[in-house]
């Protein structure tokens, strides 16, 4: 049988190792989040604009995959 301040002792590493890992996760998601989000969609376009909403087959060069998930994620098409 274990020891009553030995089984506490796990309880307490459990608990810290979750609460670790929770604000992990949060930071990450918060990373994602900030990101994803567009940082002022009204402002004046610099250097070479483009058109989101574009017809074609979508293979263009010069977008990355990466470039076309997060339009993806920000306008939701």
């Amino acid at each position: 049988m274990k020891d009553p301040l030995e089984k506490w002792w796990e309880r307490l590493q459990f608990t810290l190792l979750f609460l670790a890992l929770t604000v992990f996760i949060h930071g990450l998601f918060g990373w994602f989040n900030s990101w994803l989000r567009v940082e002022d969609p009204y402002k004046v376009p610099e250097g070479r604009a483009a058109k989101v909403f574009q017809s074609g087959q979508g293979n263009d060069p010069s977008g990355s995959p990466g470039d076309r998930l997060r339009l993806f994620f920000w306008y939701g098409e």
